[in-house]
């Protein structure tokens, strides 16, 4: 038998799952709780236990995102020099790895903060507040740290909107530069 918690973490997952999936196909505008829930398999009640709202069901994937972000992205066992360039280099790796499903997801989260400001408020974070939003300030580095990640903001900025297409080749030259600068900072003695 699962235990309850366990069951509630699974529907929990399972409404973000449906979400996202829901939000990849159309407008978050046109998502609804009852839609999200039926996607699910969970009952409306089910969904407002995990989210009172609709907003709050569309921050609990937005942090979900910036989590898994995180996750790939941070090794807090790593000394703070080692710590940024793993950071830097997950960070690239992680961009270029974004699919199409996941990129029209966020361009439909990035249009719902408009009328939902608060959905930015994770993403704020994790530039003020993870690993490195504190190892940006790192002497010799914060220059780099700040304009790899700008770069890559604005490479997924232009795919997200469908602003630009990148071949792959110019996708694989943008990668490989991107991860020359940082190797190549990360050789010089500090």
């Amino acid at each position: 038998m699962i235990p309850k918690h366990r069951a509630r973490v699974n529907h929990r997952d399972a409404l973000l799952d449906a979400l996202k999936s829901l939000i990849s196909e159309g407008s978050v505008h046109d998502v609804t709780l009852e839609g999200v829930a039926a996607r699910a398999g969970v009952t409306k009640g089910g969904l407002i236990y995990h989210f009172k709202s609709k907003e709050a069901l569309l921050h609990g994937l937005v942090e979900r995102m910036r989590h898994r972000v995180d996750a790939y992205c941070i090794d807090t066992t790593l000394e703070p020099r080692a710590a940024l360039k793993n950071f830097l280099i997950s960070r690239i790796d992680y961009a270029f790895s974004i699919d199409q499903k996941e990129k029209q997801v966020m361009a439909n989260l990035l249009a719902a903060a408009a009328s939902y400001p608060s959905l930015l408020t994770p993403v704020r974070a994790m530039y003020d507040n993870n690993g490195a939003g504190s190892l940006a300030g790192m002497a010799n580095s914060a220059g780099l740290t700040l304009s790899v990640w700008t770069a890559l903001d604005g490479f997924l900025l232009l795919e997200m909107l469908n602003i630009r297409r990148f071949s792959e080749l110019e996708r694989q030259q943008m990668k490989d530069n991107l991860v020359a600068l940082v190797e190549r900072q990360f050789a010089a003695p500090d």
